[in-house]
């Protein structure tokens, strides 16, 4: 997920302090297998009754992330709730909530609806009539944080045409360490597409049987730099179907993301450093950093399900079956257009198949 959102995180103590050795799988066949002494700073079997406010903050806006996302997000239990120990993150219809009408004529001021507001930027806390989103979702931020470490997630991802769960790394707090997006860096551990049959025009596959694992870094929006990689699953299976164990092993020399203990993404930290390596200009933000910065700084765990976006993460040239994407990126109407054809995916999502299910967090500090 690509963000920029200037989030105020309260302080909170260590949740667990555990010594430990914790095994790092080998990246190949070829490489060893690694063992690293770490801390675990945080872990969540989510075995309560509903999510601890101690542990995760809400984020509570409607503005779509950066990327023109058409859901707002809230701590609406029918969001974000608990159930046989696993936490649900789901997607609903605003409509549900507030009636159909309230796209012609309602307002919705968020902090006054919820008490709180996270993101104020493109009217986040103020929308009216046709510039409201029409999907209602959760997003959450881990109040622990860590610098070079360990994070595991078991999660199993949504199915459903337009969703985009992801599972992912941002400093907490503000300011950021380097300042605003992506200047303070970003790791995104798994990132996918709920559809089922989403595909480029060459038949190679966009869908929920592929993950993304990708890092996001730049003096600014403009020199924005990315290295990143996928995995598809199984032929006749997607990763939707089962659990999977998504983690990022980071340190000052690699990052490394994998599922299940399978390499995805093995990035090694560029010897002269990021700003010489990408061909950054102007005043580097990074000179009173280590050689991994902008990777060298305190970052939380987020778990979110967005839908939809205008930035091309579903891009306009893509072919999905039975029906097109309903929306133009460019269009100013795009998340009404989405609205209004929801006839064409509104029978791809089942129930709590578009939620992103949480068994477990582990946050491990080296």
């Amino acid at each position: 997920m690509e963000y920029s959102v200037k989030y105020l995180s309260a302080s909170g103590d260590v949740v667990y302090h555990v010594d430990g050795v914790f095994t790092i799988p080998a990246a190949s066949s070829l490489s060893p297998r690694l063992y690293r002494r770490g801390n675990t700073v945080f872990e969540d079997s989510f075995n309560s009754h509903q999510l601890n406010p101690k542990h995760w903050h809400h984020e509570i806006t409607c503005w779509g992330g950066g990327n023109g996302e058409f859901q707002m997000y809230t701590p609406e239990a029918a969001n974000t709730y608990i159930k046989n120990g696993v936490l649900y993150l789901k997607p609903t219809f605003t409509a549900d909530k507030f009636g159909d009408d309230f796209f012609q004529h309602g307002v919705l001021d968020v902090k006054q609806q919820w008490g709180s507001c996270t993101a104020a930027q493109d009217n986040g806390c103020r929308r009216q009539g046709a510039q409201i989103p029409p999907i209602m979702s959760s997003k959450v931020f881990s109040v622990a944080s860590i610098t070079h470490g360990r994070v595991e997630v078991v999660a199993k991802i949504p199915k459903g045409d337009w969703i985009w769960p992801a599972i992912w790394l941002l400093p907490p707090g503000w300011p950021w360490k380097y300042g605003a997006w992506p200047a303070s860096g970003e790791i995104d551990i798994m990132e996918s597409r709920g559809n089922v049959h989403l595909s480029e025009a060459n038949g190679a596959t966009q869908g929920v049987d592929r993950v993304l694992s990708t890092i996001h870094y730049g003096a600014s929006p403009s020199q924005h730099r990315q290295q990143g990689d996928s995995k598809t699953s199984k032929t006749g299976t997607t990763w939707a179907d089962s659990f999977h164990t998504y983690s990022v092993d980071w340190t000052a020399g690699h990052i490394r993301m994998d599922i299940d203990n399978q390499p995805v993404m093995a990035w090694t930290t560029p010897s002269q450093g990021y700003w010489s390596y990408s061909h950054q200009s102007g005043t580097n933000v990074w000179s009173q950093g280590g050689n991994d910065a902008p990777f060298d700084g305190k970052m939380s765990l987020i778990l979110n399900v967005a839908v939809g976006a205008t930035n091309g993460y579903f891009q306009d040239s893509w072919h999905n079956t039975p029906h097109a994407k309903p929306w133009k990126n460019n269009s100013p109407t795009a998340m009404m257009d989405f609205w209004k054809s929801k006839q064409q995916w509104q029978s791809t999502w089942h129930g709590e198949d578009v939620a992103m299910k949480v068994k477990s967090v582990k946050m491990i500090q080296y």
